[in-house]
């Protein structure tokens, strides 16, 4: 039977693991290699984490962990290929944030979201962070409120392309106070980084990875970090609730998700793994240099996670008449 993770918030009820049907696999599973399905090409912080996690779970669990890089149409194909791969834990998904968004905007997939894949864990979330120019004359988050709430132009800000998690929370942030600001989207980061840097705009509205590294540099000035609590990486740099932005908190996770049908005792090892490599101290502070935030817990709590996610942003996304993404 197929597994149901979307919670109230979305109408759909969440059975729990401990009364899912037991099928005496844990004690033989894994018996051969497993497969983690990173649906990006290799380098980016998705690939980086799953591959380091992998050294960890390969000790753990006594069986090869084989990353494969499925990428294309926007994490769907990975996506899809895991969905209907055999729910033996075999094979699974290090899903992103684009699993949240790609169900929030209602477009048309080959799989259904909530029926065909099962939580297994949360891994790891990578921040929003707003930068400027480090000679920008915005020194602070308040300052570009202040400028942003004035009746002058509005103040343009580069970022990922339409509907992408950046461009859905600067969204928010601007119809939460009013603000008048101008989204400029790019395909990606290094685009967008070189025109802030070059001072062609006063703004970016990205990810930790790779932002977070150029603002530790000196090359930009972070400005706020959507966060409840400062980055190790980047000590400096104001929360939300820090600059006045409380429950402005955003980040796009990373987590794994399994076939539908995958049996709970499977489910309930791999999550026992992963999560004994994200207690480890070392884990812990070589992922947070990169600039990532573990998160581990339960199937279910992933699930509860996934489902806030969802809803978030398929509010933003109606309230803010933004089109799907092509």
């Amino acid at each position: 039977m197929k597994r149901r993770f979307l919670l109230a918030a979305t109408g759909l009820a969440v059975p729990s693991i401990a009364g899912w049907p037991r099928s005496g696999r844990a004690q033989t599973f894994p018996s051969r290699p497993i497969r983690i399905v990173v649906p990006y090409a290799p380098g980016g912080s998705t690939d980086t984490g799953a591959r380091a996690l992998g050294e960890r779970l390969e000790k753990i669990l006594g069986q090869p962990i084989v990353v494969e890089n499925k990428a294309g149409g926007g994490t769907i194909i990975g996506t899809d290929a895991v969905a209907k791969a055999k729910p033996d834990g075999y094979t699974i998904l290090l899903a992103t944030g684009a699993l949240a968004v790609n169900a929030a905007f209602g477009i048309a997939l080959p799989y259904d979201t909530f029926k065909d894949l099962t939580p297994v864990a949360h891994f790891f979330d990578v921040p929003i962070l707003v930068a400027a120019a480090s000679d920008s004359a915005f020194g602070s988050m308040a300052d570009v409120l202040a400028t942003a709430k004035s009746t002058g132009a509005p103040v343009s800000y580069a970022c990922a392309s339409g509907g992408s998690m950046q461009h859905l929370w600067a969204t928010s942030l601007q119809m939460r106070l009013g603000l008048r600001i101008e989204h400029v989207g790019y395909k990606g980061s290094s685009e967008a980084l070189r025109d802030v840097m070059g001072g062609h705009l006063p703004l970016l509205v990205d990810l930790m990875v790779p932002t977070g590294a150029v603002v530790k540099s000196g090359k930009l000035r972070g400005l706020v970090i959507a966060l409840p609590e400062r980055s190790p990486l980047l000590p400096d740099v104001p929360t939300v609730g820090e600059a006045g932005l409380a429950g402005m908190e955003g980040a796009i996770f990373n987590g794994f998700v399994a076939p539908a049908g995958t049996p709970a005792d499977v489910v309930a090892k791999l999550n026992s793994a992963i999560n004994q490599v994200l207690g480890d101290a070392e884990f812990k502070r070589r992922l947070g240099d990169m600039g990532l935030t573990l998160i581990g817990g339960t199937p279910d709590s992933f699930g509860r996670d996934l489902a806030a996610e969802v809803a978030k942003w398929r509010k933003v996304i109606q309230d803010g008449n933004i089109p799907a993404p092509t």
